[in-house]
């Protein structure tokens, strides 16, 4: 999917994750990782018949398209499917909003720890995850400089809450992950003191 391009299909990944991601001039700003089973271009179908942002492969992806104008006549036409689709947009919406105050409002230590929880529990289904991002677009995921992520990173690792290798993460402690999350690093310090 292109940002601005017509959207004549609604796209299904039935296999592999995508990225989407919003794009001004040079500037590109990722939202969101997408997984297996998601349904791409969902805003186009009762307005404007473009993609509201980009959407590109981390891996090897199978896709279905499904025609945009027969989606928005059986939507017309059949109220459970109709509803279905409803369903699907609020969730998306309700991760958005999740999302901005995340980045809106959380220190450094919160936003990392919250796209990690984020990708553990919603895209690899593991505390264990091999990560098809790279430290830039991680670095993008959570509104942080490339040299911040790895920082944040490195910090999580020397206090035995995660472990790195390469490109996979391992959730050591997952009690202390959902605490950054939760309070920042200053309360999570001093909750964990004795």
């Amino acid at each position: 999917c292109k940002q601005g391009a017509f959207a004549t299909h609604l796209i299904y990944i039935k296999k592999g994750l995508t990225k989407s991601y919003l794009e001004d001039d040079a500037k590109v700003q990722n939202i969101c990782v997408n997984p297996s089973h998601c349904i791409l271009g969902m805003q186009s179908i009762t307005s404007q018949d473009v993609f509201y942002h980009s959407v590109s492969a981390l891996e090897e992806v199978d896709a279905c398209l499904f025609d945009m104008h027969i989606i928005q006549t059986i939507a017309k036409r059949n109220v459970g499917f109709t509803y279905s689709i409803l369903t699907k947009v609020n969730e998306a919406q309700v991760l958005l909003f999740e999302r901005f105050f995340s980045l809106s409002m959380k220190q450094l230590n919160g936003k990392m720890a919250d796209i990690l929880i984020c990708l553990a529990d919603r895209v690899y289904n593991s505390d264990s995850f091999l990560m098809n991002l790279s430290r830039k677009d991680l670095a993008e995921l959570t509104a942080m400089t490339n040299e911040s992520a790895t920082r944040v990173l490195k910090e999580f690792k020397d206090d035995g809450i995660i472990k790195l290798d390469g490109k996979s993460i391992i959730i050591l402690d997952r009690n202390k992950l959902e605490r950054l999350s939760k309070f920042g690093w200053i309360l999570y310090r001093l909750s964990a003191s004795p």
